[in-house]
């Protein structure tokens, strides 16, 4: 083992799957600001303009999104609206992205920004009207301004959160003209409650503040922020509407929190950007060397992530090994022993080799680092004792999902307790003197005579610029998943075709911008290219506003709440059943369908495509689903559980039209017409089509062997194609390290001064780009929590 901490005199009171958004932009029936035609011309009539109704020229407004803000510039003649442009790079890509792509016309066609929303894209939809109508407003010379008289009181309403299986319920207490209190439910309610408690904490005093139900929602909890804004938004609009006046003059709340034009220079010894596991082990590892730490986070809480998560993957961890642990599932025997104490739970050496076969691609060239993967799996088990010292706690090591390795070391008690762990391990970090910063993003190193020396960052709450000076900066920014421009240039077609975005699991504030920015100054990559992790298949959209059924006795998985299902998760269940037909981009299969929910939708890139015929859907409304589809999808999509067996799905027409509507879901009369729609190539997708239903009628699957209880040959009247994706918790490859953390020039591989990266910004060294991510159980959680810990040791001896 390094030698890399100083430990605590005792120990301290002891105390991670994760939760997903709907991928909805906002339900179907969430309010919106309406404007009209009629209102444009009784504006213009007032302002005593006869040439024309507009002032010629160009104007521009800004309203807050979905995602960030959304810009609107138009053009204007003395009697039209000659152009629309719409800018909103936050919002959601195949959702809000819709809005922007096909409002411009409408609005032009209209010739007023009286026009009907995005179906699904709301939000992103009522963001541009109320901008569209600010712009006409101006070239018309009227004032956008009003006033509003609401009805006293306290009112109730509802918004659609991080989940859809239980809406966000707030209560809200107005004057006359003024919000005075917003409280939000947080005992009735499936969001994660971090999420929840950090938008309490930080979002609702700045609505309160700026008496706005519209600013930014607070990062690294976009989705329950903007359920939380919904709701206040409609019931203020009801007191607007009880007190006589317009819905529309709900405008008066769409206020924005003032820029900061200050910039503040910090100096300290180590920064670190992130406050994930990485992070927070990297900042605290560091503040252990008696070092002046200073970690930053563009979230709004720390643990990235790592707190939403179930356990690291650990090897032999020390105090497991002196242990003696009864009733132990010994993954190789597969059977309940007592491990006798001062035995291994894992042949280390063995772990190693089959990792580096693992690894080794068909030309038999090793596309790991060696040294890496050694120094991980050496070290990852004293990291476990290392983060009991202050605050985790962790199971018996364990073989995950049936893995014949005992490698996985579950947080106890679960995610329920993660977040009281990371809250005491960053209450430790502020005992060693460590200070962090939160809402705060790193977007640019600073370097200096060939020196990285810092990084510039801003506030990501009103824009105030930071130039923080460090002898050592940590990159701990999880990745670049959060960025679809980075996975379609760095991902790879290579082996598989995984260029494009990905539908993200975690935190969308992951967007690799220090990545980018160290690659710019010269740092090298190493399987950056290589897969995204993806446990979870599932679809492009989710359906809230459907009715839930309760099951008694079950409490749902990912929120802890008494669980539902729905018919509204209907298209979701239909992807990923093992009696579909998938087949990917190319129109061909890609597997034998039976794993679509968690182990293989990958392998198709970040969408694929399954493939029903009618006579199959009228099974379902008759019969229901055969069985419940196996894997984790649907405890965490969607409305939180499967939809059981033998049920008949007599709403199927309802949910499928609403999928339809919603953009990820076709139906066509012919299959070539189908692919058509969903942009494949009709000929290759008639002839999968044709050999898989022969496949089907001689109940032999030669191409994937595929069990015969699942072939069902796609036929009826017409066709549908439900487009698939396969969630991913993050990016994989990254940026180039030696094994003391240090970022490696793509000119020579030497070590780039001052500059080091942990956890998945340079997890690359241990995978290969020809396969998937590993299935050990938290090898990404194990590798962000040892190189933390490592870093610390490895900076105090280059600095001091």
């Amino acid at each position: 083992m390094r030698k890399t901490t100083k430990m605590l005199a005792c120990a301290l009171p002891l105390a991670l799957l994760v939760a997903c958004s709907s991928g909805n932009d906002v339900p179907p029936d969430a309010n919106t600001a309406e404007t009209t035609q009629a209102a444009s011309e009784a504006a213009t009539e007032a302002s005593g303009k006869t040439e024309g109704k507009y002032q010629p020229g160009e104007y521009s407004a800004t309203s807050a999104g979905f995602g960030g803000n959304v810009t609107v510039t138009m053009t204007f003649d003395a009697d039209n609206i000659t152009g629309v442009k719409i800018v909103g790079n936050k919002e959601t890509d195949g959702v809000g992205s819709k809005a922007i792509e096909s409002l411009p016309d409408a609005i032009m066609e209209a010739q007023s920004a009286d026009v009907d929303a995005v179906s699904g894209a709301t939000f992103t939809s009522k963001a541009i009207k109320t901008a569209a109508q600010d712009c006409i407003n101006q070239a018309m010379g009227v004032s956008s301004e009003v006033t509003v008289k609401m009805k006293p009181g306290e009112y109730e309403a509802q918004g659609i959160g991080f989940r859809i299986s239980e809406p966000v319920s707030v209560k809200v207490k107005v004057s006359e003209d003024k919000i005075e209190a917003i409280t939000v439910d947080q005992e009735n309610i499936s969001d994660t409650k971090a999420m929840v408690q950090t938008v309490v904490d930080k979002l609702i005093p700045r609505m309160l503040e700026y008496q706005s139900v519209s600013i930014d929602g607070v990062s690294g909890a976009t989705a329950t922020s903007n359920g939380v804004k919904q709701a206040v938004e409609a019931a203020v609009t009801e007191a607007i509407t009880a007190g006589g006046g317009d819905a529309k003059d709900i405008s008066v709340f769409y206020n924005s929190i003032p820029k900061s034009n200050e910039t503040e220079e910090i100096d300290t010894d180590v920064l670190v950007v992130g406050m994930g596991g990485s992070g927070m082990a990297a900042a605290l590892s560091s503040a252990e060397q008696d070092l002046q730490v200073l970690a930053i986070d563009k979230a709004a809480k720390w643990g990235g992530n790592a707190v939403l998560t179930s356990g690291p993957m650990a090897i032999n961890v020390p105090s497991q090994v002196e242990a003696e642990i009864p009733e132990w599932n010994d993954p190789i025997k597969k059977e309940t022993i007592t491990k006798k104490a001062g035995d291994d739970l894992i042949d280390k050496d063995a772990l190693y080799d089959a990792w580096l076969e693992y690894t080794t691609n068909d030309k038999g060239e090793q596309q790991a680092k060696p040294e890496m993967v050694k120094l991980f799996l050496d070290e990852s088990g004293y990291t476990d004792d290392w983060l009991t010292q202050y605050g985790f706690q962790f199971d018996p090591a364990s073989g995950f999902v049936g893995n014949k390795w005992a490698a996985y070391t579950p947080i106890s008690g679960g995610k329920k307790l993660t977040e009281d762990f990371f809250r005491k391990t960053v209450e430790n970090f502020e005992k060693l003197g460590g200070k962090y910063m939160l809402e705060t993003e790193a977007y640019e190193l600073i370097v200096e005579d060939g020196k990285i020396t810092g990084a510039k960052a801003r506030s990501m709450v009103d824009g105030k610029e930071y130039v923080i000076h460090a002898k050592a900066v940590v990159l701990a920014t999880g990745g670049f998943a959060g960025s679809g421009e980075m996975e379609e240039k760095y991902l790879s077609d290579t082996y598989y075709p995984l260029k494009g975005e990905w539908k993200l699991f975690g935190q969308h504030q992951d967007d690799g911008k220090m990545i980018e920015s160290a690659i710019r100054n010269g740092a090298g990559t190493y399987n950056i290219s290589v897969a995204p992790m993806v446990h979870v298949g599932g679809v492009d959209g989710f359906l809230p506003g459907f009715e839930t059924v309760p099951i008694e006795g079950k409490t749902g998985v990912a929120t802890g709440r008494p669980a539902v299902w729905s018919q509204g998760d209907l298209p979701l269940n239909m992807a990923i059943s093992s009696d579909t037909l998938a087949v990917g981009k190319d129109a061909k299969r890609f597997t034998s369908e039976t794993a679509l929910s968690m182990f293989n939708p990958w392998i198709s890139g970040p969408h694929f495509y399954s493939i029903y015929g009618r006579d199959q859907v009228e099974k379902l409304i008759k019969e229901g689903f055969d069985e419940e589809p196996a894997g984790p999808s649907t405890s965490y999509l969607g409305y939180g559980s499967s939809i059981p067996a033998g049920v008949p799905m007599d709403n199927a027409d309802t949910v499928l039209q609403a999928a339809i509507d919603a953009g990820y879901v076709f139906k066509a009369d012919t299959i070539e017409e189908l692919a058509d729609k969903m942009v494949l190539d009709a000929k290759t997708l008639a002839e999968t089509v044709e050999t898989y239903n022969a496949a089907c009628e001689k109940g032999e699957d030669a191409e994937f062997a595929k069990d015969p209880k699942y072939l069902r040959a796609v036929t009826g009247d017409c066709y549908y194609g439900i487009v698939g994706s396969s969630w991913c918790y993050s990016t994989c490859g990254g940026l180039n390290v030696n094994e003391n953390f240090q970022v490696l020039s793509a000119k020579d591989e030497t070590p780039m001064e001052g500059l080091y990266a942990v956890g998945t910004d340079s997890m690359g060294v241990l995978f290969s780009e020809t396969k998937a991510y590993v299935t050990y159980g938290g090898a990404a959680m194990g590798y962000a929590f040892t190189s933390g810990r490592l870093v610390g040791a490895d900076i105090a001896e280059a600095i001091k």
